[in-house]
């Protein structure tokens, strides 16, 4: 009973870290590294915090028709870990508000009434509190994404955005890449095996899989496996490099794209760049790590490309955008994000594709992608792009037949998300002739 009690505190601590502006999966590997938690724990943790961000607006509305004010900031996460048990999760009613009151008393002895008097209240009075939400924000509380977000999408997908906003609320899955140089697909799906782990889904070299320990392995240790989603193992597919070739990754950080570009092609010179100091220690970690002769990392503003005073074949934009095809896999991210930032990155976008197009060989590709599906950040700016430049043409984006997509009529290709594993992504491949 004491080691529950100590885990349900711990999801109250790591609550408050994500809505202090932490990543969830960023801060649950960081927990499951400092505690000997068992895989039933952890599995216990991840879904309640998943669960709790996914539903937060929801969950909010509920307590905030309980209780005027929670000043207490702890007392409110544990309040929303409760109510996300309560109403999402298989769970008995009275043990949870039973040890809710236990923590609220490691927490703050004088709040113990109060927690149990809102959750009992919340219990009572869901039925009426559901039929009191307003029609015009029924959507955004019942579904928990912000009211502009739910418009904007009605305006972009007009058909599907009711069904696009469910589909991100389902669960993630761990899809990691083999370097085919070294494995088979043969040896890499007989280690999955040994490792009793459930293969759902492949692009590729991508697989999707379940209940893995992939981390474990000597595979993946030594690199010859690593995480990627298929996605944006398509982008740079598409990027089709030839043998002698220099090529860009113009936003690359953490690297996981480049070294996709190293062990897919062979590039006469890749060059990787970011604008952070932190993020190019990265890349530079990756390239000691895989010693690529051809492999080069600067520290460059992706709007001033000109600045490598290279001309490239081939260019890789991964555009910062705002992250609307990941939120499976990042959740809390749509609360942090407004309208004026998708407006903002368009701008930034743009500046960084004519930064590109300048460093662009004749008869060079550029191959723009983004894990979002606004339309503002993907569509719009390939129009824009096209319009602005009479030398672009559109390219073939070529996307296996197993994965749902959507084309633009710009030549852009939208991975859909009736993927049930696969990121949301846009990819548009360019020609400069």
């Amino acid at each position: 009973m004491i080691k529950k009690k100590n885990i349900k505190l711990d999801i109250v601590n790591l609550l408050d870290e994500i809505q202090n502006g932490k990543y969830s999966n960023i801060q649950l590997n960081f927990y499951f590294s400092k505690n000997n938690y068992t895989k039933k724990e952890k599995m216990f943790i991840t879904n309640v915090i998943n669960v709790v961000i996914k539903n937060l607006i929801y969950i909010d509305y509920l307590i905030g028709k309980s209780v005027r004010n929670v000043k207490k900031r702890k007392i409110k996460q544990l309040l929303r870990i409760s109510v996300a048990q309560l109403f999402f999760m298989e769970s008995d009613n009275a043990g949870v508000i039973f040890e809710a009151g236990e923590i609220a008393k490691i927490l703050n002895a004088h709040q113990v009434g109060f927690v149990n008097a809102t959750l009992q209240t919340i219990l009572k009075n869901k039925e009426k509190f559901d039929e009191g939400i307003p029609k015009d924000n029924r959507e955004s509380i019942v579904l928990s994404y912000p009211q502009w977000f739910v418009n904007k999408m009605k305006i972009d997908y007009p058909d599907d955005y009711l069904e696009m906003l469910k589909s991100y609320k389902k669960r993630s899955y761990l899809s990691v890449r083999f370097d085919k140089n070294k494995i088979t697909s043969e040896k890499f799906e007989e280690l999955l095996k040994n490792i009793k782990t459930e293969v759902l889904f492949s692009v590729g070299e991508v697989y999707y899989l379940l209940n893995a320990n992939i981390f474990d392995t000597e595979i993946y240790k030594n690199g010859d496996v690593v995480i990627q989603d298929a996605s944006s193992y398509l982008a740079v597919r598409n990027l089709g490099v030839k043998d002698g070739e220099t090529v860009l990754d113009a936003c690359s950080a953490p690297g996981g794209k480049s070294l996709a570009i190293l062990q897919l092609f062979n590039p006469k010179k890749l060059i990787s760049t970011d604008i952070h100091e932190h993020k190019v220690k990265l890349l530079n970690e990756l390239k000691n790590k895989y010693g690529y002769s051809n492999f080069e990392v600067k520290l460059n503003d992706a709007t001033q490309i000109e600045n490598l005073d290279t001309m490239f074949d081939k260019i890789l934009l991964d555009m910062p955008c705002s992250g609307l095809g990941v939120l499976r896999k990042k959740p809390e991210k749509i609360y942090e994000l407004t309208a004026n930032d998708i407006k903002n990155l368009k701008k930034l976008q743009k500046k960084i594709f004519e930064s590109a197009y300048k460093s662009l060989k004749n008869g060079g590709e550029i191959v723009y992608s983004t894990c979002t599906f606004s339309k503002n950040e993907n569509t719009n700016n390939i129009q824009y792009f096209l319009e602005k430049y009479e030398d672009l043409e559109i390219l073939e984006v070529e996307i296996p037949e197993n994965i749902e997509n959507i084309r633009d009529e710009f030549g852009g290709v939208y991975i859909s998300y009736k993927n049930k594993y696969m990121d949301g992504f846009y990819i548009a491949k360019l020609r400069k002739k």
